[in-house]
C-alpha cells in the first residue's frame, strides 16, 4: 500500500529496469504537463498538500495526484510527513528562477511534440519531421501563431537567461565600444553585459515583430546605450561594431544557412573586430548528454545540428572566419573568432 507518491526498488542486475527507462516517454511528457501547469513553480521550496497545489494552479487535485505519483518515481517529489509532499534536490531544478533551472527545457510545446511523433522521417532521409505534422518550417508556422510563438518565446527566454548565469562569468567583455546581438530577442544579452559597463553601447538586431517587443523591456538606466534594429540576418546586418555576439542561434540552422549568416556578418564586421558565439559544443564533457539529445532535436525539429569543436572551426572557416578560443562553461560555450 502506499500514497500519492511510490518509490520502487528494482534490482540493479535486471536489464528491465534499463528497458523501462528506455521506452518510457509518459513520465517526461507527464514532467512538461506540470510545468506547464505551473505546479513545480506553486512548489517552490515549501512541503504542500496535493489540493493546496490544485487550487493555486487551476488543476484537479485527484489527477494532480496521479501526475505527480508518476513523476515520483523518477524523483524529482518525496513525501514530507503529514500529508504533504515536497520537490527534492532534483524537482527544485524544475522551479523556474532557482539555480541551474532547467524549465526552460521542460516547457510544453505540443507543436515540437508532433513533429518527434514524425521523427522516423528524419530518420530515413535527414530532413526535419516538422514539415511533414505541420506542412510548413518552424519558424514560418509560429509567424502566424502568435500564441504558440509567445510560449516558445518564453521557454527560450527561460533557457537562455538560465545558461547566461552561468556562462556569464566564464567570459571577458569589453569595457568600450558597440556590441551587435544578432538575433538578440528582447535585449537580455545585452542588459546583462551593458548593466556594469557604462562604456559599452550595444545593438538588439532581429525581425521586425521582435523587436517591436524588445524596446519595451529595456530597462530606463539603458536609455541612450542600445539601439533597436529589425532586418533579416539572411540579408545583412547593422555594420562597423567592435564585436558581434550571437547566442544559441547558429544552431537552429543547417551548414547551408549558417554560411549565409556568417557571410553576412564577415561582410558588416571590421578586420580587427570579433565574432562570439554561445553555443553548444558537443565535446565538452559537462554537456554530452544534453547535447546529443537537443542535437537530435533540432534535426527534427529544424532540420539543424549542434556541433563539434572541430565542426564549429570548419564552419567558421568556410564562413570567413577563424575560431580563436573556446571557453567552455558547465551549459553553453564560447567561441571567439576573428576574421581571414
Amino acid at each position: 500500500m502506499c500514497g500519492v507518491v511510490c518509490f520502487v526498488v528494482t534490482d540493479p542486475s535486471d536489464d528491465t529496469a534499463v528497458l523501462e527507462r528506455l521506452i518510457d516517454y509518459w513520465t517526461p511528457l507527464a514532467v512538461r504537463a506540470l510545468a506547464e501547469a505551473g505546479v513545480f513553480a506553486a512548489f517552490g521550496t515549501e512541503p504542500h498538500r496535493v489540493d493546496e497545489i490544485a487550487d493555486a494552479v487551476g488543476v484537479d487535485a485527484a489527477t494532480l495526484g496521479r501526475f505527480l505519483r508518476t513523476v515520483g518515481t523518477a524523483g524529482v517529489i518525496e513525501d514530507a510527513g503529514d500529508g504533504r509532499l515536497r520537490l527534492t534536490a532534483l524537482g527544485l531544478r524544475l522551479v523556474p528562477g532557482t539555480t541551474r533551472s532547467l524549465s526552460g527545457l521542460a516547457n510544453l510545446k505540443p507543436f515540437e511534440l508532433h513533429a518527434w511523433a514524425e521523427a522516423a522521417h528524419s530518420l530515413r532521409t535527414g530532413d526535419p519531421a516538422f514539415p511533414v505534422h505541420h506542412g510548413t518550417t518552424l519558424f514560418e508556422w509560429l509567424a502566424v501563431h502568435p500564441r504558440q510563438a509567445a510560449h516558445f518565446d518564453a521557454g527560450m527566454r527561460a533557457r537562455t537567461g538560465t545558461l547566461l548565469d552561468i556562462g556569464l562569468p566564464a567570459i571577458t567583455w569589453p569595457l568600450e565600444g558597440t556590441i551587435v546581438d544578432i538575433g538578440g530577442g528582447s535585449g537580455h544579452l545585452l542588459q546583462r553585459v551593458l548593466a556594469d559597463r557604462p562604456g559599452l553601447r550595444g545593438v538588439v538586431f532581429d525581425l521586425p515583430h521582435v523587436i517591436d517587443g524588445a524596446r519595451e523591456q529595456l530597462p530606463s538606466e539603458l536609455d541612450g546605450r542600445v539601439e533597436f534594429v529589425a532586418g533579416s540576418f539572411f540579408d545583412g546586418v547593422p555594420g562597423g561594431a567592435e564585436m558581434y555576439v550571437m547566442s544559441n542561434i547558429l544552431h537552429d540552422w543547417p551548414d547551408h544557412d549558417a554560411l549565409r549568416i556568417l557571410h553576412r556578418i564577415r561582410a558588416a564586421i571590421p578586420p580587427t573586430g570579433t565574432l562570439r558565439l554561445f553555443e553548444s559544443v558537443l565535446d565538452n564533457a559537462s554537456l554530452t548528454g544534453l547535447g546529443v539529445q537537443l542535437d537530435l532535436h533540432m534535426l527534427v525539429v529544424l532540420g539543424a545540428k549542434e556541433r563539434t569543436a572541430q565542426e564549429w572551426r570548419t564552419l567558421l572557416q568556410d564562413g570567413g572566419f577563424h575560431l580563436d578560443n573556446i571557453q567552455l562553461t558547465p551549459g553553453l560555450s564560447w567561441l571567439d573568432a576573428a576574421t581571414t
